[in-house]
C-alpha cells in the first residue's frame, strides 16, 4: 500500500513539474511572439520608447498606445477637403518662402488641423504623437521633430536649415494624413 502510494506522489509530482515546465514555455513563447509583434508594428518606435521606459513598462505603453488608437474613429477626408488641405500646404510653403518662421508655423497648424479632422484628439500633442506612433510608426519621429522646430521657432530663432527642414518633416506626415500621396512610400522615408 504505501509503495502505491508512494508512486501516486511521484506520478503527481512529476505531472505538476511537467506542467509548470510548459507554462514557464508557453509564457516565453507568447512574450516573444508579443515583443516580435511589437517591434514588426512599430518599428524604430519600439526602440526608442524601450530605450526611454524599459522593455517591460516600454511593451506596456505600446500596448496602452494600440488599445487607445483601436478606441478612435478615424475618417478619411473627403477629395474636396483632400483638395483644400492641398491648397493650404501650397500656401503655407509659398508663405515659408516669404518669412519661414510664419510658413513653418502654418504648416505645424494645418497638420494639427488635418489630424483632428480625421479624428485624432488634439488636447495634447504627447497624445497625438503617441496615436501617430501607431498608424505611422515610420513617420513619428519627422513629427516630433517638426514639432520641436516649430514650436522652439516661437520661442528663438531657428537657423533656415532646421526650419526648411522641419518643413520637409511635416509634409511627409501632411501626405500620409491626407492620404493623396503613396503613403506606404513616404512610410519608409
Amino acid at each position: 500500500m504505501v509503495d502505491g502510494t508512494v508512486l501516486t506522489i511521484v506520478i503527481v509530482a512529476a505531472v505538476v513539474i511537467v506542467l509548470g515546465i510548459v507554462l514557464i514555455l508557453v509564457a516565453r513563447y507568447r512574450a516573444r511572439a508579443t515583443t516580435a509583434s511589437l517591434k514588426s508594428r512599430f518599428g524604430e518606435e519600439y526602440d526608442r520608447v524601450i530605450a526611454e521606459y524599459g522593455k517591460r513598462d516600454g511593451e506596456k505603453e505600446l500596448r496602452a498606445r494600440l488599445k487607445r488608437r483601436q478606441e478612435l474613429e478615424l475618417r478619411d477626408l473627403g477629395a474636396d477637403e483632400r483638395d483644400r488641405y492641398a491648397r493650404a500646404w501650397e500656401s503655407a510653403q509659398s508663405t515659408f518662402v516669404e518669412n519661414p518662421p510664419t510658413g513653418l508655423r502654418d504648416a505645424d497648424l494645418l497638420v494639427q488641423q488635418v489630424m483632428r479632422d480625421r479624428g485624432y484628439p488634439s488636447e495634447r500633442f504627447e497624445e497625438r504623437e503617441k496615436l501617430i506612433s501607431v498608424d505611422y510608426p515610420d513617420l513619428v519621429e519627422h513629427f516630433r521633430s517638426a514639432h520641436t522646430v516649430a514650436v522652439a521657432d516661437e520661442q528663438a530663432d531657428q537657423s533656415l536649415e532646421d526650419r526648411r527642414q522641419a518643413m520637409v518633416d511635416h509634409r511627409y506626415l501632411f501626405d500620409a494624413l491626407l492620404g493623396g500621396g503613396d503613403a506606404q512610400r513616404t512610410r519608409r522615408l
